[in-house]
């Protein structure tokens, strides 16, 4: 085991991350090099802390590297996500990477990304979702559990879910890195506070963080991560949901609906006129997502698209990340980014 990548959000990075990056080092991981979401999350929001902050802390706690997801990338859907980090992992010379996974029987997972990139998979299901039949998500499933009874389970967790889509794209794109699989540990994803143990989900902890809780989760966060969030709430640079909505709603009103087409995975599907109706309407940025809500589209994915227009993403973006942006590293890690692919 040489070097090792991980895609996160950090948002924030709490004990279950740096468990991760402990395990890693356990097992004789010689660096620990990270992909993260900017400034943005892939949920459509704005992440708690900078991207500085969050890298300083990864960095503070055990990791060697920290590179930028691009916002195009990072504020995407799982494929595109999980295309965009390990394009970058591969870059700066990983030979695997490492994902949390409630199921993580590497074996099965990788099975099922095969099945998935299947191309007579992937016609079958476009055609049902052009007939109408639901959302993506919801058509795979069902079709997976026709095709390898059992395997529609592992999609119905989370981590799995972005696991198996790392899998995918590194098939897809014929990159040379393996992968490691371990357990997911501690609160459930989206789970509440618990009342015991030392490990929060994320948006557990952004709850927490935005009602101004921040001693609530110390015991959930490492000493040196807590501290830079500490300073960081001190000096106001914390994210305002409040101050988010206004502005959200205010760009979005001075869009056109022929601009809202041309967003990324906007075109065709009466998505364009849905905002422009719903960005009119709304009093705050989550009644705009009440608004937008439908049986056909996640509302992850229709945050995703408000955000998008917010940010004024166009809708002819490339494939995969042109460039790396290094947030930091440690010496070590800047001594190993010297001998990555690509440098």
């Amino acid at each position: 085991m040489q070097r090792i990548g991980i895609i996160a959000e950090y948002n924030p990075f709490h004990n279950g991350h740096a468990l991760q990056i402990d395990t890693l080092r356990s097992r004789g991981a010689e660096g620990v090099v990270v992909v993260m979401s900017g400034n943005y999350a892939q949920r459509g929001t704005p992440a708690v802390f900078s991207k500085f902050t969050r890298a300083r802390a990864a960095l503070a706690c055990g990791a060697d590297l920290v590179a930028e997801l691009p916002v195009p990338w990072a504020a995407a859907g799982a494929d595109r996500f999980a295309e965009g980090g390990v394009w970058l992992l591969a870059a700066l010379g990983c030979d695997s990477i490492c994902f949390g996974a409630e199921e993580a029987d590497l074996a099965k997972l990788t099975r099922l990304a095969a099945l998935l990139e299947d191309p007579a998979f992937d016609a079958e299901l476009q055609r049902r979702h052009t007939a109408g039949g639901g959302s993506l998500a919801a058509l795979r499933a069902a079709l997976v559990g026709e095709l390898e009874p059992g395997a529609a389970a592992l999609l119905a967790k989370p981590n799995n879910t972005l696991g198996i889509a790392y899998l995918r794209a590194i098939r897809r794109l014929g990159l040379p890195l393996g992968a490691i699989a371990l357990p997911r540990t501690g609160a459930q994803h989206d789970a509440p506070l618990p009342a015991g143990g030392r490990i929060a989900s994320a948006s557990a902890l952004r709850g927490q963080l935005l009602a101004g809780n921040l001693q609530q989760i110390a015991p959930y966060l490492p000493p040196a991560a807590y501290d830079l969030f500490c300073r960081d709430a001190a000096a106001g640079a914390l994210l305002s949901e409040q101050a988010f909505s206004t502005s959200l709603l205010t760009v979005l009103r001075s869009k056109t609906t022929e601009e809202f087409a041309r967003l990324p995975g906007a075109g065709g599907e009466g998505l364009p006129f849905l905002l422009a109706r719903a960005a009119a309407k709304a009093g705050s940025a989550n009644e705009l997502y009440d608004l937008l809500k439908s049986k056909r589209y996640t509302h992850a994915k229709l945050r995703r698209l408000a955000l998008a227009a917010y940010l004024g993403l166009p809708g002819d973006l490339p494939r995969l990340p042109p460039y790396l942006r290094l947030l930091g590293g440690t010496p070590q890690g800047l001594a190993q980014l010297a001998g990555a692919r690509g440098s």
